[in-house]
């Protein structure tokens, strides 16, 4: 529940409900907490400055505008999308006159220089009172740069995740923007990936690339499966199971971007790799993507390449057995 609520703060996610692959990617990373000193003594001017030099280094993933009532203590963050690929007799066309707004209403408070943005989320049988927390700004002044503490309340319970990234939102008067950055020095060698990775070796469960970004405890696995780390970097890992030696290395890494990842056992080598496009284009709009397209029955909201079947048949040959569907 904390995972997927963390996650869902990146606004477009909140606002089109498309929060699936997020809930199961966060799990293995959720931590209890009811100690919030620390987040009640986050901000300092020198926290709001360093805030605002990560902002800054970020990457934009969406844009809108915001609207607030003082009297009220709310506000409302609109999402606009101008032009859209649309499905037309089994299609992908993009339609340049497409318009489409999605909004979503809080409560602000502010404490020091936090910011407490509430709202009551209601999905399916869920209905919940959440609360995120935003620090680096100014008390009692929205405009600024704010970073998503990963840290949130879900109606009366508090709960934090120690993924791979941060989140950022700036409000410049009627504008908004959300940008999100790598976290350093985040293990991605506990990740969810190479939790995949080492289900994969052991039941041909699938692997989720993206799994790279949240965090994991892999105790459990090694014990179970005979793997033994005997090396291991945030980065880099080399491990053996069942005769094998395994080296793991990550290429690249971008959150909201890219991953590519390299496997070696001898003489075989086995890519993964991810790239995702958020802006839906005109060129990206065509059925050369379409098993690559995100979205629902009515259209493409986005674009995510990734190699996970080929990489998962690679594994396989490395253990010489067949891949399973």
């Amino acid at each position: 529940m904390f995972v997927k609520r963390i996650v869902d703060i990146d606004f477009a996610v909140i606002a089109m409900g498309l929060v699936c692959a997020a809930m199961l990617a966060g799990c293995g990373g959720f931590t209890e907490d009811t100690n919030t000193a620390n987040r009640e003594s986050a901000g300092n001017s020198e926290l709001g400055t360093l805030v605002a030099k990560k902002y800054a280094e970020a990457r934009t993933t969406q844009t809108g505008f915001v609207a607030v009532d003082e009297k009220s203590d709310s506000l409302t963050l609109v999402l606009e999308t101008f032009g859209g690929c649309l499905k037309q007799d089994g299609h992908y066309v993009w339609n340049p006159d497409y318009y489409h707004a999605d909004s979503i209403a809080f409560g602000y408070r502010f404490s020091g220089d936090s910011l407490y943005l509430s709202q009551l989320y209601e999905s399916g049988t869920t209905r919940e009172y959440d609360t995120f927390i935003y620090y680096g700004g100014e008390n009692g002044k929205l405009d600024g740069v704010w970073q998503l503490f990963p840290c949130l309340y879900v109606d009366d319970q508090y709960g934090c995740v120690n993924d791979g990234y941060e989140k950022f939102m700036k409000i410049d008067g009627d504008k908004v923007e959300f940008r999100a950055g790598d976290l350093p020095g985040f293990n991605y060698m506990e990740s969810v990936f190479i939790n995949d990775l080492f289900d994969y070796l052991e039941y041909q469960l699938s692997i989720m690339i993206t799994g790279i970004f949240y965090n994991a405890n892999l105790d459990k696995e090694k014990e179970e499966y005979g793997i033994t780390v005997t090396s291991q970097t945030d980065s880099a890992m080399t491990f053996t199971y069942d005769n094998h030696t395994f080296e793991v290395e990550l290429k690249h890494v971008s959150y909201h971007d890219s991953v590519s990842v390299v496997v070696t056992s001898g003489s075989i080598q086995c890519i993964a790799s991810y790239r995702e496009f958020n802006d839906m284009t005109p060129e990206l709009c065509n059925d050369g993507n379409s098993k690559y397209m995100r979205g629902d029955d009515e259209g493409a909201l986005r674009v995510e390449r990734d190699n996970e079947i080929e990489f998962e048949t690679c594994i396989d040959s490395i253990l010489g057995r067949e891949h399973r569907l």
